[in-house]
């Protein structure tokens, strides 16, 4: 009983630090740290990638953890080296919400004999015998968790597939989250910043689910009351289905006792022709007992339609770069990786990331976020 009592807690403290992991309250390498040791498995990697009809996927997030830290090592070895001769990549896009699968079974015998992907870097790194987990984005996107070979002497049993299939609806939640703050430019910003964002509707509900506080953008949206509303302080759909919809997603993000809540995503129709508002309803973790008042969920509201863009020419004709710089730059203030935006722009990833360093130094700049801000302003 003391056993399973400890196993329940610990798996309740990753589901609460992935939530703050989501929005940088916590560090995302420690959380990771936490789901190895907690499903027991030598590492993972998370992916979260754009499906397009043609061509590769393009990569919006991608991450590999060994025990307790990350390996951007690896990351920059597999997308240079392996990814575009993966054999399972078309498969692994084409995987069910929630369909968990044995890499094994992944590659043909064929395959398991002259693939590079599954020889060299799968058996190398000790995830030949690992597991991979699909997981429904939003918009045509698709996650991809792949945790490496078990830990435990006997393999995987039930209690460590279980527990990964009761990560899955926190993990998917904190991906669509991550890529959500990604568009909107707004990644390890606070919440105050996150109130202050032009392209990001947040709104602060309370453990009741009422409304506490609305950003410009998401007060424009209610306002309009197409599709999204504020009724007597409380979110509401305009549409019977989705507002019963977006009240059990609050119901279960809200959840007063028991379990940490879940967070969930919807869209939201609306008229004239316009795209749908995706909804992200979060849960924030309490501390303590939790009165009324309390911040209990934050709802990010993504438009489409507003999302940031830049422009190549823009960006060449205010910003300096060649016009070669320039479509890196837009690239990757989209969110895009290195390694996607030399997929994206049919170049080696030696070029793309020679363009990058370049930016860097014309515009007396070092990080990406410095990057994003610069191409993001000049769309506003």
């Amino acid at each position: 009983m003391g056993a399973t009592l400890g196993m329940q807690e610990r798996f309740e403290k990753v589901v609460e630090d992935l939530s703050r992991a989501a929005l940088a309250h916590v560090s995302w390498d420690s959380v990771a740290a936490s789901v190895n040791d907690l499903v027991r498995t030598v590492g993972h990697s998370l992916t979260y990638a754009e499906l397009r009809t043609r061509g590769a996927p393009i990569v919006h997030l991608a991450r590999v953890f060994v025990g307790r830290e990350r390996r951007s090592d690896l990351e920059q070895l597999y997308f240079r080296d392996y990814y575009p001769r993966d054999e399972a990549i078309p498969r692994l896009y084409g995987l069910r919400d929630g369909e968990l699968v044995h890499k094994s079974d992944v590659y043909s015998d064929e395959e398991k004999k002259a693939s590079v992907a599954y020889n060299e870097y799968l058996c190398v790194h000790g995830s030949e015998n690992g597991l991979f987990l699909g997981i429904d984005g939003q918009d045509g996107g698709g996650i991809v968790m792949s945790c490496g070979n078990s830990t435990a002497r006997e393999g995987w049993g039930n209690e460590q597939i279980k527990l990964i299939e009761g990560l899955l609806p926190h993990i998917r939640q904190f991906a669509r989250v991550r890529r959500a703050l990604a568009d909107a430019s707004a990644l390890g910003v606070s919440l105050v910043a996150l109130l202050e964002s032009r392209w990001l509707g947040l709104v602060q509900l309370d453990s009741q689910g009422r409304i506490l506080e609305a950003n410009d953008r998401a007060q424009g949206v209610l306002l309009e009351r197409d599709g999204l509303l504020d009724e007597g302080g409380m979110l509401a759909g305009r549409n019977p289905g989705e507002d019963a919809e977006i009240q059990r997603l609050l119901a279960q993000a809200l959840a007063p006792y028991g379990p940490p809540g879940i967070g969930g995503s919807m869209k939201i129709t609306r008229g004239k022709d316009r795209a749908p508002l995706v909804l992200e309803i979060h849960p924030v973790p309490q501390e303590g007992d939790t009165a009324p008042w309390q911040l209990g969920a934050l709802v990010l509201i993504v438009d489409p339609a507003s999302r940031p863009r830049g422009e190549p020419e823009l960006v060449t004709k205010l910003l300096g770069l060649t016009p070669a710089e320039s479509r890196v730059a837009v690239a990757i203030a989209a969110g895009q990786t290195v390694a996607g935006t030399a997929l994206e722009l049919g170049c080696a990833e030696g070029t793309a990331r020679t363009h990058l360093k370049r930016i860097y130094r014309k515009l007396g700049i070092r990080k990406q976020t410095e990057l994003v801000r610069k191409v993001l302003l000049l769309g506003g």
